[in-house]
């Protein structure tokens, strides 16, 4: 491992002084890399610009590239088209896909239960109240407990509602398209704060290892939704992939977030939308990792010297490595570390004035 004692040497700490430029200078390189990527690649949004399709989008300023977005092939009238709001991301393993989607409006309902069926998906993530700050983000997709409701020719029942933990709604679907009943699991994240990061992680995390067992060994997506389908379906894809690289034993010494925010960035246009989500993605990260090493199964003895390393590297924030080095040395529990090293994110920060969708 002597990329890793190179990496080592390389460390050093930085003034805080100087912290908020260091990622506000991190963000924006993550910016310009995607500007750059959708030119170099060619990457276009010819479909969701279309006059037809242009009523279909929740946000004018955020389309699918033509190159990754889910095409409906299931038509169900004569007037339909094959456009949705939605693109495809790979995971980090061969197996593992999503469909990040903007909520569905009122009129892409069908739309959205057509796409849903088409790709056989199995269990969706929702990152959003249907209602924030009195606008509506979502339109419902569901019915209530124990009611079925039409939506075309899809016949949605709810079966039953549960609450796992406080921030988390569970939701068990069934959906008829003919003669065929599928189920499906819905997790809806509600502690989420508009304009801004949930307070620790572990809730979310938490989420999301429910949604895997649910997912089980299925192939298909697991469908993503917030408002716009990017900044906080971008960051739950981010934390997948990361956790899906851990298990699989690949994380290195040149692990980068930054790297894998790019690479989302390519396949859906902004996701991980601000520099707050962008500080979160690391948060929840050292949550991730240090829950790892404290398993009783811990494989990861170079763990922590590897994700100190990824973050001190010249991708990663001077600052957030010296934060979590502080953080990890002092705290005694998974939960002490995630709420310190949130609440100094929190107070390092500047709140952004411009909302996460």
């Amino acid at each position: 491992m002597e990329h890793l004692s190179r990496f080592v040497g390389q460390m050093s700490l930085t003034d805080d002084s100087r912290a908020e430029g260091i990622i506000s200078s991190e963000y924006s390189n993550i910016r310009d890399r995607s500007s750059i990527i959708k030119k170099d690649l060619g990457l276009t949004t010819k479909a969701g610009a279309l006059k037809d399709n242009v009523k279909k989008n929740r946000y004018k300023d955020i389309l699918p590239y033509d190159q990754t977005r889910v095409p409906l092939t299931l038509l169900t009238n004569d007037n339909d088209s094959d456009y949705i709001n939605a693109s495809f991301i790979k995971g980090a393993t061969e197996t593992r896909k999503y469909i990040a989607t903007q909520g569905p409006l009122r009129h892409t309902l069908v739309d959205f239960w057509q796409m849903i069926w088409q790709y056989d998906v199995k269990v969706i993530i929702m990152a959003c109240r249907e209602i924030e700050m009195g606008k509506k983000k979502c339109e419902r997709y569901w019915t209530t407990v124990k009611e079925t409701t039409p939506f075309g020719p899809f016949i949605v029942s709810n079966l039953e509602e549960s609450n796992p933990n406080e921030e988390v709604v569970l939701r068990t679907l069934t959906v008829r398209f003919h003669n065929e009943t599928r189920t499906i699991s819905q997790f809806q994240y509600t502690a989420w704060p508009d304009h801004d990061i949930p307070y620790t992680s572990g809730g979310i995390l938490e989420m999301m290892d429910m949604a895997r067992k649910a997912q089980g060994n299925n192939t298909s997506p697991v469908l993503i939704h917030c408002s716009a389908g990017c900044g906080r379906t971008g960051v739950i894809c981010a934390l997948d992939y990361v956790h899906d690289l851990l298990v699989t034993k690949q994380i290195k010494g040149d692990f980068s977030i930054m790297k894998i925010v790019v690479e989302l960035r390519r396949q859906r246009p902004s996701a991980v939308q601000t520099k707050e989500q962008y500080q979160f993605v690391f948060s929840a990260v050292a949550y991730m990792f240090e829950k790892a090493l404290r398993s009783p199964e811990n494989n990861y003895q170079n763990l922590t010297k590897v994700f100190v390393i990824a973050i001190s590297n010249r991708q990663m924030s001077a600052f957030l490595k010296a934060k979590y080095n502080t953080v990890f040395n002092t705290c005694r529990t998974s939960i002490q570390v995630q709420a310190s090293f949130t609440r100094t994110i929190r107070h390092e920060r500047v709140c952004s004035i411009i909302g996460d969708y």
